[in-house]
């Protein structure tokens, strides 16, 4: 999904923002080309000409980033609180229940949540959703730890 950024040294040029999928980060874009990250940002000529460096920060959980353009701060989507992101982490607690397998599936189930905590849906179907990866990721994790478990035992 692309997102647009408005700001004055950008009205005739389009600034956008591709944001973050499963397996890159996102992406800027200026005028529909991809711009080449370079010491820390991204320097891109606004209409006048003038080189302007664009910082963007970015977490797994989501896949908005941060946008600074010079000095100033551009709000791409309202900030996700604290309980939705407590909602979209739910999944990391299969690391306490197996180690690096529970910490891959639960990953795996936390980026996906933050994915759908960031689409279009209404905001029941956001945590109804995240809620049902959360437990096919759990379902997942125990069908892979059994199965380990039953080779391990087979091969004794």
């Amino acid at each position: 999904m692309r997102i647009g950024i408005k700001h004055p040294a950008f009205k005739s040029r389009h600034l956008s923002v591709e944001q973050a999928s499963f397996f890159s980060g996102p992406k800027l874009l200026l005028d529909g080309v991809v711009v080449k990250k370079e010491k820390g940002g991204y320097p891109v000529a606004s209409d006048s000409g003038q080189q302007v460096m664009i910082q963007m920060r970015y977490n797994l959980l989501d896949p908005i980033p941060t946008i600074k353009i010079g000095d100033a701060a551009v709000e791409l989507a309202k900030p996700l609180r604290w309980f939705e992101y407590a909602w979209i982490g739910l999944p990391m607690l299969l690391v306490f229940a197996g180690g690096a397998l529970g910490g891959f599936v639960g990953g795996g189930s936390t980026i996906v949540n933050g994915r759908i905590f960031r689409s279009d849906r209404i905001t029941a179907a956001k945590y109804a959703l995240a809620a049902a990866t959360s437990i096919a990721g759990a379902a997942v994790f125990f069908v892979i730890a059994v199965a380990i478990q039953l080779a391990i035992s087979v091969k004794r």
